[in-house]
């Protein structure tokens, strides 16, 4: 099976770890001493190194541009920081969001925590969203990403050893995408891994791929369901966001979801447990009602919508058909989400099993794509003149192809393809079909 050559770029970047062979990794949190809190010698330099580690991520990517869904997930962090983390002047509590259709979720022990649009795109309210938020965060409080590196340390086994066995999983990934024959997949794995690896992202690479060890996994959802019932959430979250994520939506296996939040067997065993824990220690008392119940859903359709574009880039039909039939519900007169439903009937007319059956997708494409012209503001939508197009073309119906060309390039006179439009519509023309 083919293996994509990793391990060289991050191996090469590993500095030698200067830790204490004997120091503990039973640490008390860092709320317990709030502002008071001294951060020990091998601490401060992870801390170091993970805001570096940082620095070379933030160059390298391309942050998924919402200020409002910033603001507001940035609200949901203040809301559950427990009083003592909150007042550490040595912790910088961020969210950011990766646009990335991967089921995956990360924290810096600075206080940074990032999200893919993938993880984000499943949660389905805010009581979920704010359950793996609290896991991240109590990653952060309970000093996890120190305690781990601690415990290989005193085992001799060594952090940068289970960095580069994170960096071979994700290899072995791409290697089975590209024997199955599955290249958007791989092409998307090889990306984030010449981005982690390459960039020698080990911190980034553990915390994605293995997590931190059982203890400190479970630890780390028991803080967040006393996170979660100190901010009134509804504690029926914890197990539910676990479930939500193990729903596939009929999209079958891949090597894509490599993570620790897209692995089944963690899920299955994260939604039993925390059942358990509901059963042991039920709430005291009713959940808080959302002040506007609606906002999560009102700020987070667009990113479902822009996650499914990811997926359908990856041919990942069934999973952005779920996304998109959200998306829609929620944002009814968008012009981009019928756009992209025409996307996904044309894809799907692609693999259609007989032309009857090719012909339906086509049909629904055209109308989904005929909605988003219309719905577009000032010249109309591009892309959805475009695909019309082609469909009129397909159709025999070459004045309708040359009406929806000059639409496209009107809309978007400087689009990508411009010039291949451009003489289309000239030939068009030539034949005398253009008015």
């Amino acid at each position: 099976m083919p293996r994509a050559p990793w391990t060289r770029p991050l191996a090469a970047g590993l500095a030698a770890l200067l830790l204490a062979a004997c120091a503990t990794p039973h640490l008390p949190p860092i709320s317990v001493a709030g502002r008071d809190f001294a951060p020990e010698g091998d601490e401060l330099a992870l801390w170091a190194e993970s805001r570096a580690e940082e620095e070379r991520l933030l160059a390298a990517v391309e942050l998924y541009d919402d200020p409002a869904l910033a603001a507001y997930l940035d609200e949901l962090l203040v809301a559950l920081a427990p009083p003592g983390l909150a007042a550490n002047r040595e912790i910088e509590l961020a969210a950011h969001v990766l646009a990335d259709p991967t089921l995956n979720a990360f924290a810096y022990p600075h206080g940074s925590l990032y999200l893919h649009t993938g993880i984000l795109a499943r949660v389905e309210d805010e009581a979920q969203l704010a359950t793996v938020l609290a896991h991240e965060l109590s990653h952060v409080e309970g000093r996890h990403l120190l305690r781990h590196r601690r415990a290989a340390q005193n085992r001799e086994i060594g952090f940068a050893i289970a960095a580069v066995a994170a960096s071979v999983i994700l290899a072995e990934a791409v290697g089975e995408e590209l024997w199955k024959g599955d290249w958007g997949e791989a092409a998307l794995l090889d990306l984030f891994g010449q981005l982690a690896i390459g960039l020698g992202l080990q911190l980034a690479l553990v915390a994605s791929v293995n997590g931190y060890g059982r203890d400190l996994e479970r630890e780390a959802d028991d803080g967040a369901v006393r996170l979660l019932r100190r901010a009134g959430y509804d504690l029926a979250a914890a197990p539910a966001v676990y479930q939500a994520l193990l729903d596939d939506h009929g999209e079958r296996a891949s090597g894509l979801e490599q993570y620790f939040f897209g692995s089944h067997p963690r899920l299955e065993e994260r939604v039993a447990r925390s059942r358990e824990t509901l059963l042991a220690h039920p709430p005291a008392e009713a959940p808080r009602a959302p002040a506007d119940p609606e906002r999560f859903e009102r700020l987070l359709a667009p990113l479902v919508r822009d996650d499914a574009r990811l997926n359908l880039g990856l041919g990942r039909l069934e999973l952005a058909g779920y996304e998109l039939a959200r998306a829609r519900r929620a944002l009814p007169g968008d012009a981009e989400t019928r756009y992209l439903l025409g996307l996904l009937a044309l894809a799907r007319a692609e693999e259609a099993g007989s032309e009857a059956e090719a012909a339906a997708h086509r049909d629904d494409a055209r109308g989904e794509l005929l909605q988003a012209a219309a719905l577009a503001p000032g010249a109309g939508h591009a892309g959805a003149h475009r695909e019309l197009a082609h469909l009129a073309l397909g159709a025999g119906d070459r004045a309708g192809a040359c009406a929806h060309l000059q639409s496209a390039l009107d809309a978007d006179p400087e689009q990508e393809g411009a010039a291949e439009l451009w003489d289309l519509l000239d030939s068009l023309a030539a034949e005398g079909v253009c008015p």
